[in-house]
Parts: structure tokens; sequence; C-alpha cells
């Protein structure tokens, strides 16, 4: 008799364990599946506009998502990325550093519409859909 009761709670138990997992697992999806669309705007020229895709590097190289000519940016010198249902910028060990609202970055920082983004002597507007 208890063996009858044994199998029935796991016959109730495992659709409910299964169905809390693929749930679990479905949020997760939804916060790193694809970013929200966002854009860099210079600001003394809003026609000059960037998509910016899931990491977009800024910096001298022409390697870089956006490529730029000015000798106060490194090589590498800033980066964008899209994680955890969240835009980020990193200062990538830069010589004059990555300013975020004024304010020189430490660490990677999160984004928010509006922000405004120094990476050498160019300023850009952080927007976002």
């Amino acid at each position: 008799m208890t063996r009858d009761w044994i199998l029935l709670a796991l016959r109730i138990l495992s659709p409910l364990v299964l169905y809390a997992f693929l749930g679990t697992v479905i949020r997760d999806l939804r916060k790193t599946a694809a970013p929200v669309s966002a854009r860099l705007v210079i600001d003394d020229d809003p026609a000059r506009v960037w998509r910016l895709s899931p990491v977009t590097t800024i910096g001298r190289s022409a390697d870089n998502t956006i490529a730029i000519d000015d000798d106060f940016a490194s090589v590498r010198h800033a980066r964008l990325v899209f994680r955890g249902g969240q835009w980020w910028l990193e200062d990538m060990r830069s010589t004059n550093g990555t300013w975020l609202n004024g304010n020189r970055l430490s660490a990677p920082t999160p984004l928010h519409p509006g922000d405004t983004i120094a990476v050498g002597t160019q300023h850009y507007r952080f927007e976002q859909d």
C-alpha cells in the first residue's frame, strides 16, 4: 500500500519539478537572448549614429566596431557589452581613460539612456529603444 502512495506521489511531483525547471531555463534565456536595440550618437553631430552589436569596441584600431581617428584614444579603448539584460561600458585599460557622465570608469558600469560617454576627445550619447 505504501509503495502505491510513493509511486503516485512521484507521478504527481515529477511533472511539477520538470515545469519549474523549464520555467527557470526559459526565464534565463529571455534575459540573455537578443540585446535591446541601442546606439551611440555623436553629441555634436546627431547624423553620425552607430548601432550597437552585443559586443561593440571603440578605439583607433581598424578592427574595432567603431574605429576612430583620435590621438587621445587608445588602440583598444572601450567596450560596450550587452550582458544580463543590460548594456555595460568597460574601459579596456586605455591610457586616457573612458569617461561616463564626467566620471572616469574604474570598473564595468551599467548604461542608461541619455548617458554621455567620452573616448579620447569624442563624446557620445547612449540611446536605447
